[in-house]
């Protein structure tokens, strides 16, 4: 589930081609065919919590399949309603990405090291009024977080080089009862053999799903100075994804995104970085 919570907007954006035709396999999927590639390279994506590792992004498969309506695409499965050349609607479920930073890998390769969140601390001056110290809690010594998994409706807007969408997901084993709400756009250019895709969005997170997951309370810690109980929050990401195709099967890619928490999250005292950075660069084969 790390790799495909990594993956899922990797390698180019890949689109249903349905009856418009498919030009290019390694950005769209004819009908009944399914399109599976993996990528070899070298990234990362922090991770916010106090103690928590980042995941390192070395070798990430990509599955996807596409009929007239159902699809599957990356761990993520849907049914699109009457599609048209410039517009979709779909359902889908797939697993909750939240608890992968709780989730903990720590191969011998682990490529952005991380340190703890007192680290580097400043010297206090005497002469200042004392404060009170911040509190921290380790992701190591709290009760474990459950996955869960989303039920959710996008709809996508579309033309030959920009995409709008807006998604809703509510928790479909009520493990937190949250939902959260997604806005997104994204343009796309091409300059000689490259492919630019640059995307924004914003997202709203209910205070049950972030409470769930990032609140402090007697099920983590017996210390009634760390319980923290977490408000809902908006969390903003922009990035920058490129491709480049050597052949039919190789294509050069890239991804850069910065992605900014919100205070809902950010003042609890597990989460101990204010944003997440996600890096990959390599090379991707498709089958």
């Amino acid at each position: 589930m790390l790799l495909r919570f990594a993956l899922c907007v990797l390698f180019t954006s890949i689109y249903h081609a349905s009856a418009w035709g498919c030009e290019n396999s390694l950005v769209c999927i004819e009908e009944d065919n399914w399109s599976v590639g993996v990528a070899f390279g070298v990234g990362a994506r922090t991770n916010p919590l106090v103690d928590g590792d980042a995941i390192p992004l070395i070798i990430l498969p990509d599955v996807a399949w596409y009929g007239e309506h159902a699809y599957f695409d990356n761990g993520e499965f849907g049914y699109q309603w009457q599609p048209h050349q410039d517009m979709t609607t779909e359902v889908f479920f797939r697993a909750n990405s939240e608890r992968a930073y709780f989730a903990f890998w720590q191969p011998s390769n682990i490529l952005l090291p991380t340190t703890s969140v007192t680290d580097g601390v400043d010297t206090p001056n005497p002469n200042e009024p004392e404060e009170t110290p911040p509190r921290y809690i380790s992701v190591n010594d709290i009760a474990s977080r459950k996955w869960s998994l989303d039920a959710g409706v996008r709809t996508n807007w579309f033309n030959d080089q920009d995409r709008w969408s807006l998604t809703f997901i509510h928790d479909a084993l009520n493990v937190h009862n949250g939902f959260s709400a997604t806005g997104r756009y994204q343009h796309d250019t091409k300059w000689q053999d490259w492919t630019f895709s640059t995307h924004i969005s914003v997202t709203y997170k209910s205070s049950a799903l972030i409470d769930y997951y990032y609140g402090i309370s007697e099920r983590d810690t017996n210390d009634e100075t760390l319980w923290y109980s977490a408000d809902s929050t908006f969390q903003f990401t922009g990035g920058l994804l490129f491709n480049k195709p050597l052949n039919q099967q190789w294509h050069w890619l890239g991804r850069i995104q910065f992605t900014t928490l919100g205070s809902g999250m950010t003042d609890s005292p597990l989460v101990s970085k204010r944003f997440v950075t996600n890096m990959f660069f390599g090379v991707g084969y498709r089958f």
